[in-house]
């Protein structure tokens, strides 16, 4: 579904934004500005459900300290607002508000910027309410990108390492913020050009000092290309054997697509959608490696974040979207009876009577067990306990194989109904 309704609005895009040409022979900024921001306002009352206290504004945001924002051009909140006397502008405490669009009919270094800037502010003012987590997309958000359970908050330093406890504070943040987009129309032409112009502001020292992965918008949108946060709301950037988490990747694939998928994800996270809105989610869109990241405690006590530029060849860069095809984890024998042992019983005890003298017998390492199934994010493992890393894992055979997965969305149902159909 997901897939469709972007094709749909891309398509009702391209045509607007042809017919916004023929207008902009008026040669007022202002009013060409708001000829774009209006058609992305329309692009997403398109994409916004019916029946949800949703609804699409413009105006300021305000935050329990009274303090307000630049002007937004373009904001998806909750309920109502406070309209600003004799304009069609809202005012909307911070608490309301779901994401935040900056939109630029061209986005080039000095808009960059001045954008990057405004979502900053956006990032300063929150209110980091408690009530504001959904600790249900914070636990999946962690799980995804540590590969092991949500602690809890007094936990964290006793179980995670410092890197670990500082991804751990970044997606608590983020998961109470606003989803925050820059939206431009035109700008650079490829990805590779969006990708060195980003940079090359960032690698100012004073403009990267200090930030945390939680500071950057979660999209940027330049004509076809985008930067987009891979902080597991919804897509995912991994830890890598050095502790570098690649927590911003550039892509080609169509920005409505990635727009609807953030939005989308903070809106079925809110209201509890049906995750059947994203149709089967069997193919996932590629990003290419872009900014990785890892924590530091610095020699004053505070923190630091090292933040590396992952440089690719623009030749390497050139080519079609890339989609990769979702497959459950294929299991080995031995793997096949600890997941059906934790789909049981729920966790298991390494020390467990037998347990390490059965590993022998299949010869069959303890660590290779649980660094193959912890690579398959399947399990946590912590104090000498196995468990489950997911909510509904699921065990199949097919074709004479093992594979297991997450299935709470239904993805391996779906899986499981496209593979026998392909048999028939």
């Amino acid at each position: 579904m997901i897939v469709t309704v972007a094709d749909f609005l891309q398509s009702v895009m391209n045509k607007e934004k042809e017919l916004i040409k023929k207008y902009e022979i008026v040669r007022h900024g202002p009013t060409i500005g708001d000829m774009y921001e209006g058609l992305t306002s329309d692009l997403l009352n398109k994409a916004i459900f019916e029946g949800l206290d949703v609804r699409i504004a413009s105006g300021k945001i305000k935050n329990k300290e009274g303090e307000f924002s630049n002007e937004i051009d373009c904001m998806i909140v909750e309920g109502e607002g406070e309209r600003i006397p004799y304009t069609d502008k809202y005012i909307y405490d911070m608490t309301q508000v779901l994401a935040v669009l900056e939109i630029k009919k061209n986005l080039y270094m000095d808009d960059l910027i001045d954008s990057y800037n405004k979502m900053k502010k956006i990032y300063i003012m929150s209110d980091l309410d408690p009530e504001l987590l959904n600790m249900r997309g914070f636990r999946d958000a962690f799980r995804h990108i540590v590969k092991t359970e949500l602690p809890s908050y007094e936990e964290v330093e006793t179980l995670l390492d410092y890197n670990e406890q500082i991804i751990y504070h970044n997606l608590l943040i983020e998961e109470m913020l606003p989803v925050r987009i820059i939206f431009g129309y035109y700008g650079y032409k490829t990805e590779y050009a969006l990708r060195e112009a980003f940079f090359n502001y960032l690698s100012n020292d004073s403009n990267i000092k200090g930030h945390s992965p939680a500071v950057f918008p979660d999209l940027i949108i330049c004509d076809n290309s985008s930067l987009a946060k891979l902080d597991a709301m919804p897509y995912i950037g991994r830890i890598d054997e050095k502790g570098y988490w690649d927590f911003f990747g550039s892509s080609i694939h169509n920005p409505l697509l990635l727009l609807l998928e953030f939005v989308w994800t903070k809106l079925s996270y809110r209201y509890n959608l049906n995750s059947n809105i994203f149709g089967e989610d069997l193919e996932f869109e590629s990003f290419h490696p872009y900014l990785k990241g890892k924590a530091h405690k610095m020699d004053d006590g505070t923190l630091g974040w090292e933040i590396r530029y992952q440089y690719i060849e623009k030749s390497n860069l050139s080519h079609e979207p890339i989609f990769i095809e979702w497959k459950p984890a294929e299991l080995n024998e031995v793997e096949w009876f600890v997941i059906n042992w934790l789909c049981i019983y729920g966790e298991l005890n390494i020390n467990e009577p037998g347990f390490k003298n059965w590993l022998d017998e299949k010869t069959v390492t303890l660590e290779s067990m649980i660094e193959g199934l912890t690579h398959k994010n399947l399990i946590a493992f912590n104090n000498d306990q196995i468990t489950l890393l997911t909510d509904q894992c699921q065990v199949v055979t097919l074709n004479g194989k093992w594979y297991a997965a997450e299935n709470k969305s239904g993805r391996l149902t779906n899986w499981i109904n496209k593979m026998m159909n392909k048999r028939e």
